[in-house]
């Protein structure tokens, strides 16, 4: 499985690092368009651990609200989505739009996870991070063999 999680970018600057360092170099420093156009880029940001009985993976899913997230598992893959829909607003004294800011996106990864019993995979969703526990089936535990 090891082989799966690998990051496939791995050792290569990816495209908006590539603008950031072009714009540092030719306007000076990024704003904050830049630097939020780069973090857009990690959100669901994932650990996963394995064990004999079990799969836990923790996604990070800032902005999203729990009725946005869909989860599927189908064919040993697993597959999380979800929508992101945030308007920011701020005003002075006189009520005057100061700065409107929208941020709109969908998002989905997929996840080899192979063996799991369908029936009694459990999600918990708080504070950005969705917490997931997908059982090994019985007929998936792996089993030492002793060589005679």
């Amino acid at each position: 499985m090891a082989n799966e999680l690998m990051d496939r970018n791995d050792g290569l600057m990816d495209v908006s690092d590539m603008m950031g360092n072009l714009m540092n170099n030719f306007f000076g420093p990024r704003d904050g368009l830049w630097e939020s156009a780069r973090h857009n880029n990690s959100i669901m940001r994932t650990d996963i651990s394995e064990n004999d009985k079990e799969y836990g993976l923790k996604i990070e899913l800032p902005g999203l609200d729990k009725k946005d997230i869909k989860i599927d598992y189908s064919n040993d893959k697993l597959t999380v989505s979800g929508v992101l829909s945030s308007k920011a607003e701020e005003k002075d004294k006189k009520n005057n739009v100061v700065r409107s800011e929208r941020r709109y996106g969908n998002y989905s990864r997929s996840y080899y996870v192979p063996g799991v019993d369908e029936n009694k995979i459990s999600a918990k969703y708080e504070n950005g991070i969705l917490n997931l526990i997908l059982p090994k089936s019985d007929e998936s535990q792996t089993h030492h063999i002793e060589i005679q």
